[in-house]
């Protein structure tokens, strides 16, 4: 109660100065901002038929959570994430780190793709991304779509992309940043970012150290992240960009309240990089992208893997008429590893497989209204076969502040090595899982300070893969159909209020997907102070298919005071689940009371 006296004066304070604030060209871009994830070519949020949220580093860093996909689930309707301690998602323990978007994801997650800098982040053997990989400090954005994309990067792009572009240092000089931060169950962080650009070279490096107890015994988690960015201007429409990163996390899985473990550890390594060559000239964007993704699992029960996930990218966009852009692209990529178990002595060998898959993506304005759009994808999978993906959709901008879009598209899933060869038992003959997409929405502007948007959507799905003893098989289908809203205002430079509410029915599929979420999120400034409230209300959460072993739904408020104290120093204490709801977002798996944490950055 405490922490929401000095936040509620503060809003108090900020609503009655903010028709004072001037307005800013920030205000303009956070409500409009360029997106690259839903076309491959940068172009305006209100130009595209799909449903689109986009998170700045700085709304990444003003977060109370401790990793960037906490962050995403309070910015973003329609998507959740579960987790099971204050610090680390784990790996094997249930659905933990489990990511939907529209009631699309599965356990573990192969219906999301996470995309570094547009180009795929799994584990080659299973197919999943690793929650515990991502850290904030190196994104200088996050781009999440709403709905299919595999008409442009394949596979595993079902229920939605979530895209996490590396951080770079765009004007001349230098930047350093150092952070430090202790609380609750000995959870604390140390990290240093620094970043510069002189001439045509330019650079970005972060190096962080997270490390909790737990609040349970035998949850102790650790963890080192490290990236680098470079980029070389080699001439006017010329670039050469590489990134890089490495991750090692150490963790144990206490197991549930009636089942713990005391012996569950898990020792995990990822790493990869890309390289990339960016060349626009008067006939149009070409890029062309080298790309790898590695790791090392070792496990308590013996398991030990070695996986690869690597390809190159390439695609053109050019002007083929007058107010037309056409893309046209080729992916290629192999995934797969090694697995074997040390105790048992059995060896699942060398698996790998290859996917290749040529594509054009049309746009066309008309009218100075009408923005058309299309995509056409042919997937070639060296087990399946060959899979046609389109892509269509209209944006009409009714007023300059008003835009309806409606958007038609199809996506799918590969089947993975896990289940194809390695256990319980191998099922060569699987088919890729499939789903059909329908989607209309409303982008509303009020001013310079307030974005509405909303979306219907309807989702069929075929040919899930679902495991029957000791064999994966064909078998399940569904039918999901919801609404969403979102509403940014921004009346000042630093004052925001950000709300969302998504309302899904998924049929049978309701495993760790709420068929009701709402989000609110308040930023209040105050001379040096900056207030924020976050607050999440989840409804109608199962932790197992056709609405079976019902969780009881929970509200969570997080609440943070910032203190400007110097030009180069700044404070910041956070306070999580303010008022001590008991929940879990992960059966067996009950989350921490109130915690707080205090937090030290240093500036120049």
């Amino acid at each position: 109660m405490r922490t929401l006296i000095p936040c509620a004066l503060l809003f108090l304070a900020a609503t009655a100065s903010a028709e004072e604030v001037a307005r800013t060209d920030s205000i303009r871009y956070h409500l409009d901002p360029v997106v690259i994830t839903a076309s491959k070519m940068a172009e305006s949020q209100r130009e595209i038929a799909a449903s689109v949220t986009v998170l700045s580093a700085e709304t990444l860093a003003r977060s109370a959570g401790h990793s960037v996909l906490e962050a995403v689930q309070y910015q973003v309707p329609g998507l959740y994430l579960t987790e099971r301690s204050m610090l680390g998602f784990g790996v094997a323990s249930g659905a933990a780190g489990g990511i939907s978007i529209r009631g699309v994801g599965g356990s573990p997650v192969t219906g999301v793709l996470v995309l570094r800098d547009g180009r795929p982040d799994m584990m080659g053997l299973m197919g999943h991304p690793l929650p515990d990989s991502y850290e904030a400090l190196s994104i200088e954005r996050v781009e999440v779509l709403r709905g299919p994309a595999s008409f442009l990067y394949g596979t595993n792009a079902m229920g939605g992309v979530i895209n996490l572009v590396s951080r770079q240092r765009r004007e001349a000089g230098f930047e350093t940043r150092l952070r430090s931060g202790y609380g609750s169950h000995a959870t604390g962080e140390v990290a240093l970012q620094h970043g510069g650009k002189q001439g045509r070279i330019d650079y970005f490096v972060t190096a962080s150290h997270d490390r909790s107890d737990g609040h349970r015994d035998f949850s102790d988690f650790q963890s080192a992240h490290y990236a680098v960015h470079g980029g070389y201007q080699a001439g006017a429409g010329t670039r050469l960009e590489a990134n890089a990163h490495l991750a090692n996390m150490d963790l144990f899985d206490p197991g549930t309240v009636t089942q713990p473990f005391q012996d569950h550890w898990y020792d995990i390594r990822r790493w990869g990089a890309d390289l990339s060559l960016s060349h626009a000239s008067r006939h149009g964007d070409t890029q062309f992208r080298l790309h790898g993704n590695f790791g090392r699992h070792r496990i308590y029960d013996g398991f030990r893997s070695n996986d690869h996930t690597h390809g190159v990218m390439f695609y053109h966009t050019a002007t083929p008429w007058h107010h037309a852009s056409l893309t046209a692209g080729f992916d290629w990529k192999s995934y797969g590893g090694t697995a074997r178990n040390v105790f048992t002595h059995l060896d699942y060998s060398d698996h790998a497989i290859v996917e290749y898959a040529p594509y054009l993506h049309l746009q066309q304005l008309l009218l100075k209204r009408v923005i058309l759009s299309g995509g056409l994808r042919r997937e070639h999978h060296e087990v399946f076969g060959a899979m046609v993906l389109p892509k269509a959709g209209v944006v009409y901008h009714v007023t300059p502040s008003t835009s309806v879009r409606l958007s038609m598209a199809k996506g799918f899933r590969s089947p993975t090595i896990r289940e194809l060869y390695l256990f319980p038992a191998p099922t060569p003959d699987l088919k890729p899982e499939e789903v059909w997409s329908r989607e209309v929405g409303l982008t509303q502007l009020v001013g310079e300070g307030l974005r509405f948007e909303a979306a219907l959507f309807a989702a069929e799905g075929k040919n899930l893969i679902r495991l029957k003893w000791p064999r994966y098989i064909n078998s399940g289908t569904f039918y999901h159909t919801g609404y969403e809203a979102s509403l940014n205002w921004l009346p000042g430079a630093d004052f925001a209020v950000t709300a969302t509410w998504s309302k899904h029915d998924l049929d049978d599929q309701t495993l760790y997907a709420p068929g009701k979420k709402a989000t609110l999120i308040v930023t209040v400034p105050w001379r040096t102070w900056r207030c924020a409230l976050q607050a999440q209300h989840i409804r109608d959460l199962f932790a197992a298919d056709f609405r079976r072993q019902p969780l009881p739904d929970y509200t969570t408020v997080n609440a943070s005071l910032t203190w400007q104290i110097l030009p180069v120093l700044q404070a910041r204490g956070v306070v999580n689940n303010l008022f001590a709801a008991e929940y879990q977002s992960l059966q067996g798996y009950p989350m921490p009371g109130r915690t707080g944490r205090l937090e030290m950055n240093l500036i120049w």
